[in-house]
């Protein structure tokens, strides 16, 4: 297992996955636990499970991500299903692969249910309006967006998890990675 595991998080749109870039850049393996997922939700036992669960997301024997996400960030209840299908698989997988990794290991979590809680958190925070515009820019629908930021905990929570970057530019970002890492790693 990696020596040092740093959950990289924050609300969507907040620039998580740009860190990772750049913590990437910087030489540090990284994971992303979004992508882990997408692996596994395509699995076909994954296809069966959601087939059975969430009617309507299966067609053509694939999965339609939209009409899943319109279901799970509308309905509470709906999303804790799918998480409490995903999440030990992911967990499983995560572990797998950081027993392969030596030294720090920086991992992008964009739903730290509970992950938050066994490692050191690096929280990346932009405010909301920013957060909407971003994804807005990227072909998300309003919508959508306030839907998921709906089913998010505050700011406040998020920034309890451990140290709070402000992401306010991309070349502020890098440089308060930079300076993270310097103290830190």
């Amino acid at each position: 297992m990696a020596k040092r595991i740093i959950i990289v998080t924050g609300p969507i749109g907040s620039g998580k996955s740009t860190a990772i870039k750049h913590i990437r850049k910087k030489g540090f393996p990284t994971l992303d636990l979004d992508e882990i997922s997408n692996q596994i939700i395509n699995l076909k036992e994954s296809i069966k499970f959601l087939d059975t669960n969430f009617p309507g997301v299966i067609k053509n024997k694939k999965l339609d991500r939209a009409s899943l996400a319109n279901i799970v960030f509308s309905d509470s209840d709906k999303l804790e299903k799918l998480e409490e299908y995903l999440h030990p698989k992911i967990l499983t997988e995560f572990q797998q692969k950081a027993s392969k990794i030596k030294g720090t290991l920086f991992v992008e979590v964009s739903a730290p249910k509970n992950i938050h809680k066994d490692f050191e958190c690096l929280v990346i925070s932009t405010p909301e309006s920013e957060r909407i515009a971003r994804l807005i820019d990227r072909g998300m629908e309003l919508n959508d967006i306030k839907n998921r930021i709906h089913t998010q905990r505050n700011e406040d929570w998020w920034n309890s998890l451990g140290y709070v970057i402000l992401n306010t530019s991309c070349t502020s970002l890098e440089q308060e990675i930079d300076n993270f890492i310097n103290e830190k790693i």
